[in-house]
């Protein structure tokens, strides 16, 4: 055997390949046909194996035959057990719950306090004196930045509350908002 194998593998695909023209093979087939390659095949012996040699032939076909069989088997066993785990192994069920809503726990869509603080600010609109003073623009920053944190726990909040702190900061915000937005009026 090669010591190495591999390398001699790798020089002999490097090899460009060659296709020899159809006169080459024509002129090959002509050689063949000669008499002297007629007279050498008659002259050659004849040899007909042993019937031992047969049989072993036949029983390494016959077990390989076996095998094939036997994989097949197996692999359609495989996909009947395959098969019957995928069927459904009863009648299908839907279950559904239902759950109502806390209405302690909503909060309006619509804020009071917002309502007034724009009616508010409406009116400043026209009476600039109270609403430019530092005070005013200071409980009017102030109520601005209570609403900022309002929106964003409104928010986190999100449609279904089921968080009672949540609730409970919301309100405690909207009771701040709600004595700025009764300073800001009364100096109106």
């Amino acid at each position: 055997m090669e010591k190495n194998h591999i390398n001699l593998e790798n020089a002999i695909r490097r090899f460009p390949a060659y296709e020899p023209a159809d006169e080459v093979w024509n002129g090959i087939n002509e050689n063949l046909l000669a008499q002297p390659l007629r007279e050498a095949l008659t002259e050659m012996p004849a040899y007909e194996p042993d019937d031992k040699l047969w049989e072993l032939i036949d029983r390494k076909n016959v077990r390989q035959q076996r095998w094939k069989w036997g994989y097949a088997a197996a692999i359609v066993v495989m996909a009947a057990g395959v098969a019957w785990l995928m069927l459904p192994t009863g009648p299908q069920r839907i279950a559904y719950s239902q759950e109502s809503v806390d209405e302690r726990l909503q909060m309006d869509a619509d804020v009071k306090t917002d309502q007034q603080y724009r009616l508010l600010k409406t009116y400043c609109e026209t009476e600039t004196l109270v609403c430019n003073s530092t005070e005013y623009r200071s409980l009017q920053q102030e109520y601005e930045r209570l609403s900022s944190a309002s929106d964003q726990l409104v928010q986190a909040i999100g449609d279904y509350n089921t968080e009672p702190e949540l609730l409970r900061q919301y309100n405690e915000i909207e009771r701040q908002k709600t004595d700025i937005l009764n300073a800001m009026a009364k100096m109106i």
